[in-house]
């Protein structure tokens, strides 16, 4: 009913042609050229929607500088990547975490509001949202730093506040050498996880 009132008041407008009327459109959502990898620390597959250019990298810019609505399209992108994973079990879906200092600033988390989002669409994926994955310390901008310098950034740098049991999907928003997934599917396993597959909207030429 929500979603339905945000419509009427907001009238949607697709983020890769602006056609008037859906969030994404069908031929934007279908047009985009996912990517993949089984050869990351720790996860069993990871599958970024494009790489990392177009109108989907200026959206999700768009989106981490504060434009909320952002959201909406995005999500249907997530919730197309969600059904990707062919698993027998239900999933555990885990938000990669924020700094307190980024959701503070841009008003919300914007991976767990793209989770959210992506679990009202239909066919909805069978799982739940846990957001179990905590920093434990500062982590520096990762732009501009090497392969060696992003994982030593995040080493050590993430918990788990609870067990973790069956398959999770891990999302993030961009992978750029995979550091930061690959720490967390570590602590993700050591809490139990038993499978651990990511997504990403984009994914850089150093990853894919």
């Amino acid at each position: 009913m929500f979603d339905q009132l945000r419509d009427l008041l907001f009238t949607p407008v697709c983020l890769g042609c602006a056609a008037i009327g859906q969030h994404v459109c069908t031929r934007c959502l279908t047009g985009i050229s996912p990517i993949t990898s089984d050869e990351l620390c720790g996860l069993e597959r990871v599958t970024a929607a494009s790489a990392y250019g177009g109108w989907l990298r200026d959206a999700l810019i768009d989106y981490k500088n504060g434009s909320r609505r952002r959201a909406y399209g995005l999500a249907q992108v997530v919730h197309r990547l969600m059904l990707t994973i062919e698993e027998p079990e239900r999933l555990t879906f885990v938000p990669m975490p924020s700094s307190p200092a980024k959701i503070a600033q841009r008003g919300f988390d914007t991976i767990c509001l793209l989770l959210q989002e992506a679990m009202k669409i239909h066919p909805r994926p069978q799982g739940w949202v846990n957001p179990a994955l905590q920093l434990t310390r500062e982590v520096a901008d990762q732009v501009g730093l090497s392969a060696a310098e992003r994982q030593q950034n995040v080493d050590r740098s993430m918990t788990v506040t609870q067990e973790m049991t069956g398959t999770v999907l891990l999302l993030d928003d961009v992978i750029t050498t995979g550091a930061t997934m690959c720490e967390a599917a570590r602590v993700l396993r050591l809490a139990g996880a038993n499978k651990v597959f990511g997504i990403s909207l984009c994914g850089s030429s150093k990853w894919g």
